[in-house]
């Protein structure tokens, strides 16, 4: 995960020193269909919301995604329409329920631990994401920068889950929770001038499955997250 942030930023930083090159301002012609935001990377801090009694939020819970965006514009002026994407989304949700997977039968366990008893405790959701948008902006063939608003839902596959327990003595990992609720739905929002812009996003769906509780209540968590999208070309 610090390699795909490394060469994302490294990526991001080239492209916005290539925008300035007044080599390349002096070949740039209009553009009557020109497009818009269609590659965008984003970093997020995670909120969970919901919680069973007991159950408790602790660490820098974050999201890192990466993805394109079909601009659509339907207007002459190009600075209203939707937008179609498919991206990549990796979540890390660190909290106190800790899962594990019994070795003989396959079955899921999960049991609240206690400050101390642990160094870190998380699972982990690596996700395929379809945003679908209505965009707003400021935007001509000319300028760089203008001012948006991006709103809309995104439909989530996770294709892939783990769980993470470490102490001083062990450090294990579980892959494949069938605990895990594989669709999820979420409204987003990002609104900003220039390439970084600010993002929110609110989950529809539970985190966990409907079919398993804790200690009688079930999981009805969800999560929402805040942070930064920045938007390539």
């Amino acid at each position: 995960m610090k390699q795909l942030w490394v060469v994302i930023l490294f990526f991001s930083f080239f492209v916005a020193q290539g925008q300035k090159q007044p080599a390349i301002d002096s070949l740039y012609k209009p553009d009557a269909h020109y497009l818009e935001d269609q590659i965008y990377f984003g970093i997020s801090y995670i909120i969970l919301k919901d919680l069973p009694a007991g159950m408790k939020q602790n660490g820098f819970s974050n999201a890192i995604k990466l993805g394109f965006i079909r601009d659509i514009p339907i207007n002459e002026r190009r600075n209203f329409g939707f937008g179609v994407g498919l991206g990549l989304a990796w979540q890390d949700f660190y909290q106190n329920l800790r899962i594990s997977v019994d070795e003989q039968t396959g079955a899921i366990q999960y049991t609240l631990l206690t400050d101390g008893e642990y160094t870190s405790n998380a699972f982990h959701f690596s996700q395929i994401d379809i945003p679908l948008e209505i965009r707003f902006r400021g935007s001509t063939p000319e300028k760089y920068k203008f001012w948006r608003v991006y709103g809309g839902l995104t439909i989530s596959y996770v294709y892939g889950t783990s769980a993470d327990y470490i102490t001083n003595q062990v450090n294990v990992s579980y892959k494949d929770l069938s605990i895990i609720e594989p669709w999820q739905f979420n409204l987003h929002l990002s609104a900003g001038y220039g390439t970084w812009n600010i993002s929110f996003s609110y989950g529809l769906s539970n985190l966990i499955k409907n079919d398993f509780q804790l200690n009688g209540e079930a999981f009805n968590t969800k999560s929402m997250d805040f942070g930064f999208i920045y938007y390539f070309l």
